[in-house]
């Protein structure tokens, strides 16, 4: 009798996105991206200041160099530096939220989206070129279209204009300067605008337990403080290791300890022995990393900061005389139709 095979193993919803395909990686890969990025970014760097020594003094090249090479960022301080940007999306949502202007049911989701955005472009480009600042801003634009939170550009604009007025400040966010960084960040993204987050399998975790454990208003309080967790998650590496409900399932076991819940029960009837043979160290590593999460404070940001001034990429730099060159050359050259005759 002739043995039938098994049918292959139908894969789920997620792994038939873009982001389980496309933006998964292991530790080692993202160290070894960030570190291939931080290096060309730098050769770039020191090639832009030796085209703009033609342009500018070059008897100053030495000096410019040599500051450059001093201050050059590493993988590590790129890392923090974009992680404090991060921490200010937060920041700047909960004004948006203040003032109406975003409703609550999008927070998390613009929020989410908008962190990992930058997340995603600053493992394809460096902030060398590319200063966490405009980013950060084009990043959260743009998450409040993707999540059907659009505004006008002016709109989105008035409250940090407002902000730099009240401190007595300069202007300097222009809804420009946004808008021409957009594609620029949609690219990086490779076109691929969906995001899925964590929040949604949490509370399908938390209806899910209601059948298995009895104290539903415990249970709905670590519902509650599970959100702060996967909060804290979106600003580590997790994204782009495990899969939101993995994280979520982490975030979640990481509250019921602090609440005094135990749900390893619940876990032991929901998933079969092989099932937590392979769930539960990827349990233990979310908890770990959550619990490990330390934000980077203004003080470290500024001093990162600092240095980037003097190793900016001048190719990149609009106040560089080099930019501004390469700028005036473009608009002098002749748009030339394909199909214009020879």
């Amino acid at each position: 009798m002739a043995v039938t095979e098994a049918a292959p193993k139908k894969p789920q919803l997620f792994e038939q996105t873009s982001q389980y395909r496309h933006w998964r990686f292991t530790p080692e890969a993202l160290e070894e991206l960030r570190t291939a990025n931080n290096k060309r970014g730098v050769e770039r760097v020191l090639q832009g200041l030796r085209e703009e020594a033609q342009v500018d003094d070059e008897t100053a090249l030495e000096t410019r160099i040599s500051e450059a090479t001093t201050n050059l960022l590493t993988p590590q301080e790129e890392l923090q530096l974009v992680g404090y940007y991060l921490q200010m999306i937060v920041q700047t949502i909960r004004v948006y939220s203040r003032i109406h202007l975003l409703k609550p049911e999008a927070l998390n989701n613009v929020k989410a989206t908008a962190i990992n955005f930058m997340k995603r472009f600053y493992l394809h480009n460096v902030v060398f070129d590319y200063p966490p600042k405009s980013i950060m801003l084009t990043c959260f634009y743009l998450a409040t279209k993707v999540e059907n939170s659009f505004m006008k550009i002016d709109d989105f604009i008035r409250p940090l204009q407002d902000a730099e007025s009240k401190r007595g400040s300069k202007i300097q966010t222009k809804g420009d300067d946004i808008l021409d960084l957009e594609f620029v960040v949609i690219q990086s993204l490779q076109f691929e605008l969906a995001v899925h987050y964590p929040y949604r399998p949490a509370y399908g975790f938390f209806l899910d337990m209601q059948a298995y454990i009895d104290d539903v208003q415990l249970l709905k309080a670590v519902h509650d403080r599970t959100h702060h967790f996967i909060d804290i998650s979106l600003f580590t590496d997790l994204v782009f290791l495990y899969q939101p409900p993995q994280i979520a399932l982490g975030a979640f076991k990481l509250a019921a300890r602090e609440k005094d819940l135990d749900i390893d029960p619940y876990l032991a009837r929901r998933f079969d022995a092989r099932e937590l043979e392979v769930l539960y160290p990827i349990l233990d590593d979310v908890q770990d990393v959550i619990s490990g999460f330390k934000n980077i404070s203004q003080k470290e940001a500024q001093l990162i900061d600092r240095k980037l001034i003097l190793c900016r990429n001048p190719e990149k730099n609009p106040n560089s005389k080099l930019y501004k060159k390469k700028v005036a050359d473009q608009a002098d050259t002749p748009y030339v139709s394909d199909s214009d005759s020879d």
